[in-house]
């Protein structure tokens, strides 16, 4: 008997690959899952909690305030809104009951609540008016389980969202009323997956009650802000909170998201859909997803701040997702704090043309590529090496501008010479990897070098990378690493993670697991995605840090917003095997053939396995062969052994033992035991 047909790959076979893309630009493939029907919200409801005004434990100056902010922007958004203003225990508990009959059939539910918080053993309570905190046992019994919230969405289909505004940094009293912790815990009870909780603050720290001359915290107000962006989804929404609650409070504070959206295309604009001829949820995310790609490609390695700001305007506008907002904001940071003789400010002030390139700017965010290609090639015939840059990133990315590799090295070499950074560090590129040019590594390391030299964040990662691939000089992890702490230091998101690497692995640096997590977090937080899925690997390994698979696949289905394959197939993974979640077979096939759509190999064997076995999907033999030969010939091994067996089986195909022992083979050769024992069984060397 031959050995069963393989879905999961093991930890072992998950992706290692360089985080750092050696091209100009990177194209990829957007997630186009969408698990709920195309029609709009109809129905939306929201509870909103507000607890000020405290019997025998310090008040609050701002949670009515904000509960007032979300309650009007909500009832704006088409939402049924009910208040509880300084509810009691009892209160509360009828308010959760009544708002559960009501969140029923609900297309989108929401409970906002903003008060004082505490977490006591691992649990974490939500304190009504009447609170009593003079000890544990009082003030256990006196406060509400922020889990029990989770049983009042249950009942609503795309939405079911908490936001838990609490732990707040009163002046007067420790947020963490009664416990021994700072701060509150992530939700681990039964509705932890099925109901995301955006919490203010992270695991350990407190929320800003607000900032000097505001009514409101800062997260109340990023909240709200996000909300009302156009078109905003609920999968873009975090991000979104998260990188403006950091810029607000300086880095001192980090909102947190646990669960599974149901629907992450669900938008909590109810006019976005009109204004794109009613286009599927999906495909609107998709759009804004390729845009905000080729907006972000187009200015990452720029010296003017007024690119980033750009970036973050036209995702204010609806235009683009912002997957890069904290980067642009940490770039702006960076380059604002540089002197004003240095290379990056010199370059740019004396740059002819620069009224005719911030008008291309802008033409190409709302894509507008025609006016962009005009504007951009005129400030370029006068000499402007930013203009030439992106000339060259239209040319290489057929955005705006026939596609031509030959081109595009033309402009990099031309934007170079003129002395812009990107122009450098593409030019670069293309001379270590003979991209429209002859190769020359040596060549290539200079200019980068030379860029890194004078200041380019970006210049200064890809010199780390060439000192770890030996490209250009000699393998040196010690010289990388020390160039990524700087590229760090200079706001260089990708080098974020790539330092993490080196952390994990131990190469240039001591092997610290802890440090490469810290790393992974802030690299994720800030929108790289291949972080995201490291941090899901963390956690759904824990070893790191405290295994916790709902909070693995939340990251998974982050990065799988953001067009990430791997986030794809290894959230696949946990709904097919419900591992931490619970099963969802044709969930898990949606996830998998996104995945696969993308050129995953991971996503081809799932989605095969799923298929040959009739599980989420129609059985068809036939094709789960097709898709297994797609992921053995992207080179997975398990995938050679499911051919091999279908082979033998004669499932989909006609059996042929000579070409069952040829793929059993192959799989071996790849280090797959199992099929060396298939081999044994058939008698074959």
């Amino acid at each position: 008997m031959s050995a069963g047909l393989e879905g999961v790959l093991m930890r072992a076979d998950r992706p290692r690959r360089f985080r750092r893309g050696w091209t100009a630009i990177v194209v990829a493939v957007a997630v186009n899952v969408s698990l709920a029907g195309g029609a709009w919200a109809a129905q939306r409801v929201a509870l909103i909690v507000g607890v000020s005004k405290y019997e025998k434990v310090p008040a609050l100056t701002n949670p009515a305030k904000d509960a007032k902010l979300v309650q009007a922007t909500l009832q704006k958004l088409g939402f049924q809104v009910t208040v509880l203003t300084d509810p009691t225990r009892i209160q509360l508990i009828e308010g959760l009951g009544q708002f559960e009959q009501a969140a029923k059939g609900s297309e989108a539910a929401v409970i906002y609540y903003a008060g004082h918080g505490a977490m006591i053993d691992g649990v974490n309570y939500l304190l009504p008016k009447d609170a009593i905190s003079t000890s544990k046992t009082a003030l256990t019994a006196s406060s509400l389980e922020s889990a029990s919230l989770g049983q009042s969405l249950a009942g609503a289909k795309s939405v079911r969202l908490i936001i838990l505004d609490a732990c707040r940094n009163n002046p007067t009293a420790t947020r963490s009323l009664g416990g021994n912790t700072r701060g509150l815990a992530r939700e681990a009870g039964p509705n932890s997956a099925a109901v995301v909780t955006l919490m203010a603050a992270a695991p350990g720290q407190v929320a800003q009650d607000g900032v000097s001359g505001s009514a409101n915290s800062p997260f109340a107000i990023a909240l709200t802000q996000g909300m009302t962006r156009p078109g905003i989804t609920v999968g873009e929404l975090p991000s979104y909170v998260q990188a403006e609650v950091e810029r607000m409070t300086e880095g001192d504070q980090t909102p947190d998201l646990q669960g599974i959206w149901p629907n992450v295309h669900w938008s909590f604009d109810p006019n976005g859909p009109a204004r794109q001829a009613a286009a599927p949820a999906a495909d609107l995310t998709k759009i804004k997803w390729e845009k905000d790609q080729v907006f972000w490609q187009s200015i990452k390695d720029s010296d003017d701040p007024a690119d980033f700001k750009a970036y973050m305007d036209a995702q204010d506008r609806g235009e683009i997702t912002g997957s890069f907002r904290k980067l642009a904001f940490n770039r702006i940071k960076a380059i604002e704090k540089l002197p004003a003789g240095s290379f990056q400010v010199a370059s740019r002030s004396a740059a002819p043309g620069q009224e005719l390139v911030v008008a291309a700017r802008e033409a190409f965010a709302r894509g507008d590529y025609r006016s962009a290609l005009r504007d951009w090639t005129a400030a370029a015939n006068q000499g402007n090496g930013a203009a030439m840059y992106n000339l060259g990133v239209m040319s290489l990315t057929g955005r705006g501008a026939a596609k031509d590799v030959n081109a595009a090295a033309r402009w990099f070499k031309a934007s170079a010479e003129a002395g812009h950074s990107g122009g450098m560090v593409n030019w670069g590129l293309c001379r270590l990897n003979g991209f429209g040019t002859e190769k020359d590594e040596a060549a290539g390391f200079r200019w980068l070098q030379q860029a890194a030299n004078k200041g380019s964040a970006s210049a200064m990662g890809m010199l780390a990378e060439a000192y770890l691939r030996g490209r250009g000089a000699p393998t040196d992890p010690r010289q990388a690493a020390g160039w990524l702490q700087k590229a760090v230091d200079a706001g260089d998101g990708p080098s974020i993670a790539q330092l993490a690497d080196l952390y994990e692995q131990g190469r240039g640096v001591p092997r610290d697991a802890r440090r490469a997590f810290g790393l992974y977090q802030r690299a994720a937080t800030a929108g790289d995605t291949d972080a995201m899925v490291r941090l899901g690997y963390a956690y759904e390994d824990g070893e790191a840090v405290a295994k916790d698979e709902v909070q693995a696949a939340t990251w998974y289905q982050r990065a799988a917003e953001l067009g990430n394959s791997e986030g794809m197939s290894s959230l696949a993974v946990m709904l097919e095997t419900g591992a931490g979640l619970p099963q969802d077979y044709a969930r898990a096939a949606e996830y998998y053939r996104a995945a696969a759509n993308a050129g995953d190999a991971r996503g081809y064997l799932g989605l095969g396995s799923m298929t040959a076995r009739g599980a989420g999907v129609r059985a068809n033999p036939a094709e789960a062969v097709r898709l297994f030969q797609a992921a053995a010939d992207r080179g997975s091994v398990l995938a050679m052994r499911n051919l091999a067996i279908m082979y033998e089986t004669g499932q989909g195909v006609r059996a042929d033992r000579r070409k069952a022992i040829d793929w059993y083979r192959k799989a071996a050769e790849g280090g797959d035991d199992a099929s060396r024992g298939e081999l044994e069984r058939l008698g074959v060397r």
